[in-house]
């Protein structure tokens, strides 16, 4: 999963994208390629997809 940051390089002001490597998580600038590590970035909790749920439907 990439997040974007616009606007957020420290060298140039240019995109920012942070993504992980391995253990590693790095912000990198997609203008200048400016690289630096950060912080480990919280993980969106993934909902459960649950198998055989119905719509509810109107027409019936």
């Amino acid at each position: 999963m990439v997040v974007w940051k616009l606007k957020g390089c420290p060298r140039c002001g240019g995109d920012v994208f942070i993504d992980r490597e391995f253990d590693v998580w790095y912000a990198q600038c997609l203008q200048c390629s400016h690289r630096r590590e950060v912080d480990a970035v919280a993980e969106p909790k993934k909902q459960p997809i649950t198998a055989g749920t119905e719509r509810s439907n109107p027409d019936r």
